[in-house]
């Protein structure tokens, strides 16, 4: 029997061609009633015209998707209410990191994130009120894994797994479902890079009955899930951590202490696999830490004697806690804070230490007038340590768009000014190592943080990206998810979690991450507590492919789904960059599926 979404109202972004228009045809003809979004009026109305031609139902919206109320109104004054959104629209920008301009970069940010939160935000009273909602979100490979000369898009278009994953916890008591997808499609921006023979067998009709069946109501649950698929091939994605490892919480916890150690936190030989910010034993890893004897140091030490060291967010919490240990290894420090307070008093423990210190006060977005100070005071900087946030919790449903766009400026597009004007520096020295702060909350979502967690996962794109691009240069860059007693957690934390899982477990991982000691980890992710750390990547399923004789339906994909899903098969692996996910694509170019894949 074939699935109908007769009933059903689904508003489609950047429909006008490519992705967006293939799913518009493909809910029409199941009828559906559908909104042809595109800022291309014609584009649209082509859309609409061989949607209603077909005997079909469907109007176009020419609205900016940051404008997600307009793009909504035309579902409820058309057809009542919207029950399904598919946050498609995008755009490139694409350009080296050193020679991204700030336009670039925030054209990116406009329409992909702050689209899609628009466009939800407008579309989710209607979905609670009516227990019933699916969402859609449109990341890419470039997201997962980074891609040279896409800093902006792959930070974008991470954070939109993050926002997903948010908004599926957030949704799961209404029958609200939130699910990315990584789709390689044909399409306008893809003509101009990829052969025809290839384009035919990347048609986005071998994406759209992926979508369609995800979004029934008696499709499988894909709810917080996110997939890769294109030219018939589907695989889902799950993070994989590494045991990790446990330092003991003492004087002797130093970065040469991790150097010692650090096979043991990259060590994936008994993995696990977290869904949720609560899956680690936190309380557990502090004890087992406080039984240790004293950690053993590397010869020789780590050190920064000579080096300069920018820390954003450094007046209080975890970078103070970074200021001190660099002071203490012989770096000069910039100390940078919005609150002249709390920079100049951790400049003068700095010093206290013996340490060299300076104050930069100014917002996190101010970069260039951080390094600046970095300059002048010390004559140049080798590490960048991004920490600067602030939190705007609230459910998605009360959300204001002033708080979506406050936690966006101060964490994504703070540590994107910092780095930015760091990287012609390092460049130039060939010589640079970055750490930027992420959240587990960034990783695995989490209830009334869709703003927090959207912009922490755009810092592991844009980090990803950064590693790519910086390899030839000896720039180092990484992402950390650390747990920490600070001012920010003390306002969600007991006081006794607070005193704790304090800044100074956080500090000695990134010390040596940032050290001329590390010169192989780079691109990765770490989440850190109480003493404990581990790394954390992806794991993708072997997957199912369809043949590419013809596309298949939607209930092909249910048919299929515990093929899709599944990781203990044998072929579950870690594609590790766009390149090598795009190959597992590629060699479902054939007319009938592998029979690995059966």
């Amino acid at each position: 029997m074939s699935l109908s979404f007769k009933g059903h109202t689904v508003v489609v972004t950047g429909a006008g061609g490519g992705l967006g228009k293939s799913y518009s045809l493909l809910f029409a003809s199941r009828g559906a009633n559908v909104v042809v979004n595109d800022f291309n009026a014609a584009a649209a109305q082509k859309v609409v015209d061989e949607i209603t031609k077909a005997g079909g139902k469907a109007v176009v919206n020419t609205s900016s998707v940051s404008d997600g109320a307009a793009v909504i109104k035309t579902a409820v004054d058309n057809f009542g209410t919207v029950t399904i959104l598919i946050n498609n629209a995008g755009i490139l920008r694409d350009k080296g990191f050193k020679n991204m301009s700030d336009k670039e970069w925030d054209q990116i940010t406009e329409v992909h994130l702050k689209g899609a939160f628009a466009c939800t935000k407008a579309a989710w009273p209607l979905f609670r009120k009516q227990k019933f909602g699916r969402v859609i979100n449109t990341a890419s490979a470039a997201g997962i894994y980074g891609n040279f000369g896409q800093a902006n898009y792959s930070a974008a278009k991470m954070g939109l797994i993050a926002f997903s994953k948010t908004l599926a916890r957030e949704g799961a008591k209404y029958n609200i479902k939130s699910t990315a997808i990584a789709p390689m499609a044909a399409s306008a921006m893809t003509e101009t890079i990829l052969p025809p023979e290839m384009l035919a067998k990347l048609s986005p009709d071998y994406v759209a009955p992926f979508v369609a069946a995800i979004c029934h109501p008696d499709g499988p649950d894909a709810s917080g899930k996110v997939f890769e698929l294109g030219a018939g091939f589907i695989a889902e994605l799950r993070w994989e951590r590494s045991n990790g490892t446990v330092f003991k919480t003492d004087a002797s916890f130093t970065p040469s202490a991790v150097k010692e150690k650090w096979n043991e936190v990259i060590d994936f030989t008994n993995p696990y696999y977290p869904s949720a910010v609560t899956d680690v034993d936190s309380q557990g890893k502090l004890e087992a830490a406080k039984k240790l004897s004293s950690n053993k140091q590397s010869s020789p030490p780590v050190r920064f004697d000579g080096q300069t060291v920018v820390i954003t967010g450094a007046g209080a919490g975890l970078g103070r806690a970074y200021a001190l240990m660099y002071g203490k290894l012989g770096a000069n420090v910039v100390v940078n804070d919005v609150s002249e307070k709390g920079a100049n008093a951790v400049v003068e423990e700095v010093v206290k230490v013996g340490g060299k210190a300076a104050a930069a006060v100014c917002s996190a977005e101010d970069g260039e007038k951080i390094v600046q100070v970095a300059l002048e005071k010390f004559g140049g900087v080798h590490v960048l340590i991004a920490n600067a946030g602030i939190l705007r919790d609230k459910s998605f449903q009360a959300m204001t768009e002033q708080e979506w766009d406050i936690v966006l400026a101060v964490h994504l597009r703070g540590t994107y000014k910092c780095a930015k004007a760091v990287w012609p520096i390092f460049q130039k020295q060939k010589y640079g190592r970055i750490v930027t702060t992420c959240s587990q909350v960034g990783i695995y979502g989490n209830f009334g943080q869709a703003n927090y967690s959207t912009a922490k996962a755009g810092i592991m794109g844009l980090t990803r990206t950064l590693a790519i691009e910086g390899k030839k240069y000896n720039i180092i860059a990484n992402v950390i998810a650390p747990s920490a007693g600070t001012a920010m957690t003390s306002t969600v934390w007991p006081q006794e979690m607070v005193d704790a899982f304090k800044p100074d477990f956080i500090a000695p991982i990134v010390g040596y991450l940032t050290s001329k000691d590390n010169v192989e980890t780079t691109g990765s992710l770490f989440e850190i507590l109480g003493g404990w750390a581990a790394q954390t990547r992806w794991q993708r399923a072997g997957g199912y492919g369809f043949a590419t004789v013809k596309p298949y339906t939607i209930e092909d994909v249910i048919a299929k789904w515990d093929k899709i899903t599944d990781f203990n098969d044998g072929r579950a692996w870690h594609p590790t960059s766009s390149g090598e996910s795009m190959q597992q694509i590629i060699n479902n170019f054939k007319e009938e599926p592998a029979k690995s894949k059966l």
